[in-house]
């Protein structure tokens, strides 16, 4: 976790790029929703400043969640470096999970704080008020990360098969995040069936769930309940994958 975190600090370039993409996207995408808000107060009980709020808690979650795609494992996979690991006595799907949360952690901290700060400089953004508020937001934020890392792990996994090449997967994969997990749109505009089906999807509580708890929308309790699940059959999938994979690996003669 702390290598996944060094090596993310050495792209200080790529870092300031990113906060600044992150910050104008952020402002382009409060504008647009604060339009819809001209003509009415609230969208299913969702107001305007907890609109902006959730759209600039999406900004800073969007390297937590790798909304863009996670591939360090493919990567290791189509340069044929996964035999070196997979010699490790190491539970291959934890020390993924622990690079990929040291990554977070570093993404969360320098690349997700400074938009959410200039959103509150340029906007009416709430901010939680309570202790047990910004607990649960924390603790929400954890185990969005967790669900996150074990579903970019099954799309990785599926390299083996793919003989290294999952750019198409990764691409679909990151629409169906951003689009399933509320990034584009709080889940409120979204019509009452959708809203529903995508609420019990692994994506919504990646962001959207998570960011209801920061908006104080949503009990700390429940969100962690429906994440803790997720991970539990997200982390079986990716057992079995990985127990697969190493099969057909050593079948292949890799």
């Amino acid at each position: 976790m702390v290598m996944a975190m060094r090596r993310q600090a050495t792209y200080r370039g790529a870092t300031l790029a990113g906060v600044f993409t992150n910050s104008v996207f952020g402002i382009v995408l409060a504008s647009i929703l604060l339009t819809v808000y001209q003509e009415r107060s609230d969208v299913r009980g969702l107001s305007a400043s907890d609109a902006v709020t959730l759209t600039f808690f999406g900004q800073g979650m969007l390297l937590v969640v790798c909304m863009f795609g996670w591939r360090e494992l493919a990567v290791r996979v189509r340069e044929g470096s996964v035999a070196v690991d997979l010699l490790r006595p190491v539970d291959q799907t934890l020390y993924w999970g622990a690079m990929y949360t040291g990554s977070a952690l570093f993404s969360a901290l320098v690349r997700g704080v400074p938009p959410f700060v200039i959103g509150t400089l340029l906007f009416d953004v709430s901010t939680p008020s309570t202790p047990h508020r910004i607990i649960g937001s924390i603790l929400t934020i954890v185990g969005a990360t967790l669900v996150a890392s074990r579903f970019w792990l099954i799309i990785n996994v599926t390299t083996f098969w793919f003989v290294g090449e999952i750019r198409g997967l990764l691409q679909m994969s990151s629409i169906v995040v951003g689009v399933c997990a509320g990034n584009l749109l709080p889940l409120q505009f979204y019509p009452d069936w959708a809203n529903v089906v995508l609420r019990r999807l692994p994506f919504a509580a990646m962001q959207q769930l998570p960011g209801e708890v920061f908006i104080g929308r949503q009990t700390m309790w429940s969100v962690l309940a429906a994440q803790a699940a997720w991970i539990g059959v997200l982390h079986g999938v990716c057992l079995w994958l990985m127990s697969r994979a190493t099969r057909r690996l050593v079948i292949q003669g890799g």
